[in-house]
């Protein structure tokens, strides 16, 4: 729960510094996409990256398992009105995407969601943020297990592939891979 928290706050924190004045609904969606983002792996016991992509195809079984888990057995514990939304944060949680005439759009620009959907009837939720906040929690989390000696080498490999994969990213306006460097130097 902490890693959600943890990824939560940054894309709210994040979507402050895109370099636009974010519309509240962007804002509310970027906080509670990254708060409830993970919610259906907790319908798979989180299977780990590096086993999901190890077969061709698996990692797209999960997904599907995880989509049906979520309407079978998590969506009728809340109340209705909530199912929508909780859809929308957790199904593509990590694509740019917007609602327009009642259908999800996915796969928007960072240029387009400022321009043409940074407006709450455009529900805009910024999926790449997200992502990339996600990924700095996990790094964070293991470069944190090293140092209080709670390790092994898929934990030192992960901290090495984030940092490499991430060191250098840029998204939604927000330079990550300077962040990635900060905690990589502490």
């Amino acid at each position: 729960m902490g890693h959600l928290l943890i990824v939560a706050a940054t894309s709210y924190l994040g979507t402050l510094e895109m370099g636009i004045e974010p519309c509240t609904k962007r804002l509310y969606n970027n906080f509670f996409a990254g708060l409830f983002h993970d919610i259906p792996e907790i319908l798979t016991k989180d299977i780990i990256s590096p086993i999901k992509r190890s077969v061709v195809g698996l990692e797209d079984i999960i997904k599907d398992y995880e989509d049906y888990q979520m309407k079978a057995e998590l969506l009728p514990l809340l109340p209705k009105t909530w199912h929508e939304e909780m859809i929308y944060f957790t199904h593509g949680e990590f694509l740019n995407k917007i609602k327009e005439n009642g259908e999800i759009n996915a796969g928007i620009s960072f240029q387009d969601m400022n321009k043409k959907y940074n407006q709450n009837q455009y529900s805009p939720m910024d999926g790449e943020l997200i992502k990339g906040f996600d990924q700095l929690s996990a790094y964070i989390e293991a470069k944190l297990s090293i140092q209080y000696g709670v390790t092994s080498d898929p934990i030192r490999e992960a901290e090495t592939n984030i940092y490499n994969n991430m060191k250098d990213f840029k998204v939604s306006g927000v330079d990550l891979g300077r962040i990635f460097h900060y905690f990589y130097e502490i």
